[in-house]
């Protein structure tokens, strides 16, 4: 089968992953990323095309990406997913009603939108109509036509486009055997965007993106205690959050950042931990069995430990290498290592029609 290329065009860099399928393994072929300039893509919506264009261009270069079979991401505050039933008809015919069955279900005018569905389960009505559970996925036209023109000015050929957090659930809980059915979520913490993702039996049943991630930390670090972004940045790693409870006062100065940490971690854990029991309450069936934490932003010490006892799960990094194999990668494993946080998005995506 021929290589596939996920790109993940993040808040902070752009980052590329090409995958091969070889006898039912997957194999990490090429992996690298090239930084952005801050505030070229802000929560998840390019606004600097320009600065895009030029970090993919030297991204295929540095690493030589083949040009075709390249499968993009979306993900941002224009992008709508919802959980709708329509009444049973074959794949062909939904296609072509979709518009007409969810125009009531979702904030963008049907004009303005891109549309697409997974298929979740059937059932049927008390009445007896059967009926299919579908995942409607609504994008603004024009934030997909953006990413669009962005890499065809670098020449690439797009083969798909798909949600990032598809990506995710395949780079990580998809590609693992579903046993029972269990419910599981995976959550990545990214410069300006988190994403909430949760998983029935490795199919995505509900997605949130919220507008906030690892900058709020080093914001909060530069509000409370006057650093400048770089130290912020670099000491907001080795400080992180408390494990549990509440930080006591401290006029110290490392007390100070841990306690304003904490802050900015308990307000993103109370609305990851809210929209997740809110999905929840909406549905029959088992609870939450666990977690997975992904993203720039989930490598805050303690972070992870205090969802867990937020979710009362088990909670645990994403580790895509437990399921992928290293090819010929060019990196050290220590630099493989050090990029696990990063590699779901990009791998998943070129995971894409593999799995």
């Amino acid at each position: 089968m021929a290589v596939t290329v996920g790109v993940d065009i993040g808040g902070t860099a752009v980052r590329a992953a090409a995958v091969d399928a070889v006898r039912g393994r997957w194999i990490l072929r090429r992996w690298g990323e090239m930084p952005l300039p801050r505030g070229a893509v802000v929560a998840g919506e390019i606004v600097d095309e320009g600065a895009v264009v030029e970090a993919l261009g030297a991204l295929w270069k540095r690493h030589k990406l083949p040009k075709r079979g390249v499968v993009l991401g979306t993900a941002s505050q224009r992008l709508v997913v919802r959980q709708v039933d329509v009444p049973q008809m074959e794949p062909s015919e939904l296609a072509e009603a979709l518009p007409y069955q969810v125009q009531d279900s979702i904030p963008i005018a049907i004009d303005d939108a891109v549309l697409d569905y997974v298929p979740l389960e059937s059932f049927t009505t008390p009445e007896g109509e059967p009926m299919l559970s579908i995942l409607v996925v609504a994008v603004h036209r024009d934030t997909v036509e953006t990413i669009l023109r962005v890499v065809d000015r670098v020449g690439i050929r797009t083969q798909a486009l798909d949600l990032q957090a598809f990506a995710l659930l395949r780079a990580t809980f998809g590609v693992e055997p579903a046993v029972d059915n269990p419910v599981r979520v995976v959550v990545d913490i990214g410069a300006t965007l988190t994403q909430v993702v949760v998983a029935r039996g490795g199919v995505a049943e509900f997605v949130r993106l919220l507008p906030t991630g690892g900058d709020a930390f080093t914001e909060a670090l530069m509000d409370r205690l006057g650093w400048p972004r770089t130290v912020a940045e670099e000491r907001k790693r080795e400080i992180g959050v408390l494990p549990d409870g509440t930080p006591e006062p401290s006029l110290e100065e490392e007390g100070k950042a841990l306690s304003a940490l904490t802050a900015v971690a308990d307000e993103l854990i109370d609305e990851i931990v809210g929209s997740i029991r809110f999905h929840l309450s909406q549905r029959e069936g088992p609870g939450l069995e666990a977690a997975l934490v992904a993203g720039n932003g989930a490598r805050l010490p303690h972070l992870a430990n205090r969802l867990g006892i937020a979710l009362d799960v088990p909670v645990r990094p994403a580790k895509v290498l437990d399921h992928v194999e290293v090819g010929r990668v060019q990196l050290t494993e220590e630099e493989l290592l050090d990029a696990q946080a990063v590699l779901p998005v990009a791998v998943g995506l070129g995971l894409w029609g593999m799995t």
